[in-house]
């Protein structure tokens, strides 16, 4: 039955809508069922390609914030690095004998 359409009172259904429904099933039936089919294997397979692409995003996100973590630890060292050279040039700075 058509969305909309009006169905006899008490639900019963007039023969000829029936032999209606009949045609249609005879001439559009196949045709829906292969639709419905391919249309499952589509949603299959864009769950699949859904489900693919969260987990390379999450394999992207953990290198992303692997490497994140290398170039704190990197900047960290070249910081301590620098304040110890600067503390050093402090220390050379106050033996300089004065004239």
């Amino acid at each position: 039955m058509i969305v909309g359409e009006a169905r006899p009172a008490g639900g019963l259904r007039d023969p000829a809508d029936e032999k209606m429904e009949q045609i249609r099933d005879l001439l559009f039936g196949e045709f829906q069922r292969q639709n419905d089919v391919r249309v499952n294997q589509l949603e299959l397979r864009i769950r699949d390609l859904e489900t693919n692409l969260q987990r390379r995003v999450d394999a992207l996100q953990a290198r992303f914030d692997a490497l994140a973590g290398e170039i704190q630890a990197e900047r960290r060292s070249a910081f301590d690095e620098l304040a110890r050279g600067i503390q050093e040039l402090g220390e050379r700075v106050r033996h300089i004998p004065r004239d």
